[in-house]
């Protein structure tokens, strides 16, 4: 009697320090809203990876294998509906141009401004950041200066058009994030931006 109950409880023991079950996971690409196209590369702890490149493109990981299969939108929604109705909304991003050297919006986008506005405004957001870029022409410190006044620029008219000031945050990147990198003292008119994003 005492013999057969070592051996359950050795079987028992060895039950709880057996391994646990395998851990797989499942990666899906979800498209871009303006549905450009994206892609990310899962990779496994020994260094095996995987490319998604596609709207829905999907990758199943596990200790043993890493595999990339196709999903859909149907089948994304069924499994992970629950997931989906909790996901926090994506950060929308606007981009206003100025003209050289100034806080002056460029005609193209000050057809836009109005626009951009009216998409904000029915956006939801928490919080609205406002950053603004120059070029790379002129000094760091002259450049954050010019890159505060142009967002201060963009947030004055947010502010008019009834954008709360508490949710509104202005900040400067100067000549330090340009967009299309340049040598220093080069005059690039797409790095003269204002930035908004709400999130």
């Amino acid at each position: 009697m005492i013999r057969l109950a070592s051996c359950l409880l050795l079987a028992a023991l060895l039950g709880a320090c057996a391994a646990p079950p395998a851990r797989t996971e499942r990666i899906v690409l979800l498209p871009n809203e303006d549905g450009r196209p994206s892609a990310v590369i899962v990779t496994r702890r020994d260094g095996k990876t995987v490319e998604l490149n596609k709207p829905y493109a999907a990758a199943t990981v596990s200790s043993q294998a890493i595999a990339a299969d196709a999903s859909s939108a149907a089948d994304v929604q069924g499994r992970y509906a629950t997931l989906l109705s909790v996901q926090p909304p994506r950060v929308k991003s606007y981009t206003l141009y100025f003209e050289s050297n100034r806080a002056v919006l460029t005609p193209e986008s000050q057809r836009e401004v109005e626009r951009i506005l009216v998409e904000a405004a029915v956006a939801p957001a928490a919080e609205i950041d406002v950053i603004g870029h120059t070029d790379s022409k002129g000094s760091v410190d002259y450049n954050d200066n010019l890159g505060r006044t142009r967002a201060q620029f963009v947030a004055s008219l947010m502010q008019q058009r009834g954008f709360d000031r508490a949710r509104l945050s202005v900040q400067s990147r100067g000549e330090r994030e340009l967009l299309v990198p340049t040598p220093d003292e080069t005059d690039e008119p797409r790095n003269r931006r204002v930035e908004i994003r709400l999130r």
